[in-house]
């Protein structure tokens, strides 16, 4: 046998030939079109315009804090994408923060013993839902600089935010959200 006529192989040709063959497949068969192409896209483009644009941030609110602040009125009053939540035991406020369900904890005390209008802003956000937290934290400075410089601002009133504590809580990898999905997509 003569080696020398025989063509040389090549990968691209052999790629395309089986690529060419498994696209004549799935078009023969318009169930395989429908679940592999149309199927997909419909859910795209269904799921793509569930959930709206706005961003709700659930703050739990510490059971030491001062609740008749101009702080917690500004949040509750202004903000409708922040929810304060009360828990019954600061423990389990933590748990929810530290599993993720909170996306930050904020403690708002009164400085000195003489009500003189000064107060602290403590806030703690988890490392489980940092995207939420950061966004509020930066909300709150808002509504703070608001507060203490806005044009309605109160004579004699100080509010000063310590610097954010980060609490460590699950943290959440890619394969937690892709497994699950394309797990149940093979199971349809």
């Amino acid at each position: 046998m003569n080696m020398q006529n025989q063509p040389k192989y090549s990968q691209f040709r052999a790629t395309f030939a089986i690529t060419k063959a498994s696209l004549r497949s799935i078009f023969r068969s318009p169930s395989a079109v429908v679940f592999s192409l149309l199927f997909p896209l419909i859910f795209i483009v269904v799921f793509g315009f569930i959930g709206g644009g706005s961003v709700s941030v659930d703050v739990g609110l510490d059971k030491q804090s001062d609740t008749l602040n101009p702080v917690i009125k500004a949040l509750k009053g202004e903000n409708s994408g922040v929810r304060l939540k009360s828990y019954n035991t600061n423990q389990e406020m933590l748990i929810d923060l530290k599993k993720g369900r909170l996306d930050a904890v904020i403690n708002v005390q009164t400085m000195g013993n003489d009500n003189t209008g000064k107060y602290k802003v403590a806030l703690q956000l988890s490392s489980a839902s940092i995207r939420n937290g950061q966004l509020f934290a930066q909300n709150l400075r808002g509504v703070i600089n608001g507060i203490n410089f806005g044009g309605n601002a109160i004579p004699d009133l100080k509010i000063l935010l310590d610097r954010p504590v980060i609490v460590t809580g699950r943290a959440y990898k890619s394969i937690d959200f892709i497994l699950p999905g394309q797990l149940g997509f093979s199971l349809l």
